[in-house]
């Protein structure tokens, strides 16, 4: 039997990605790669997915010592979309990354990358996907500490990807900028 941890599986409603690296890892800051995407949702929409991030927390929190529940600060499993004003809209972004490369303590470095198909007929995406595409996430739910800030959340580890709406181009000027009335 294993001595990995097992981890709470979350699925998001559909909902419209923001910044996707989904098909292709994002290399800036992180030389070993790191897919990643924010998904926006409607606060009300949005409620059962937050309650049960906001449970797995609060379990992970009460296994923590005392001193640790006491001091430690949580984040937010959420975060409000403000517009141009600083205000909010009444919809929430939710984060999810997977690391492309993982280096463990003990053992072989691996590659993973999410699984992103469509959910018309469930065959792979290879495009690129592109920000306002329609989509569902699907990965684990797994509680972190941080001692040097002091805080305690979830991160969301993103495992698959189902399309509903596909965005992408070429990279090029695209169809607004060519579309004139």
């Amino acid at each position: 039997m294993s001595d990995k941890p097992m981890f709470e599986v979350f699925t998001t409603p559909v909902g419209e990605l923001v910044f996707p690296w989904i098909t292709k890892a994002d290399t800036r800051y992180d030389p070993d790669g790191l897919f990643q995407t924010k998904i926006l949702l409607p606060f009300e929409g949005a409620q059962e997915l937050i309650a049960k991030l906001e449970g797995t927390l609060a379990d992970y929190v009460g296994t923590l010592d005392i001193k640790k529940q006491k001091s430690y600060t949580q984040t937010p499993v959420f975060q409000p979309e403000l517009d141009e004003d600083g205000e909010e809209t009444g919809n929430v972004l939710f984060k999810a990354k997977l690391k492309a490369t993982v280096t463990p303590r003990e053992g072989d470095p691996f590659h993973q990358t999410p699984v992103v198909v469509d959910a018309a007929d469930g065959t792979a995406v290879t495009e690129p996907v592109y920000g306002g595409t329609m989509a569902k996430l699907k990965g684990q739910i797994v509680p972190y500490t941080n001692a040097a800030s002091q805080v305690v959340g979830v991160t969301l580890r993103l495992r698959s990807v189902q399309v509903h709406e596909l965005v992408t181009g070429t990279g090029g000027a695209g169809a607004f900028w060519s579309d004139f009335d």
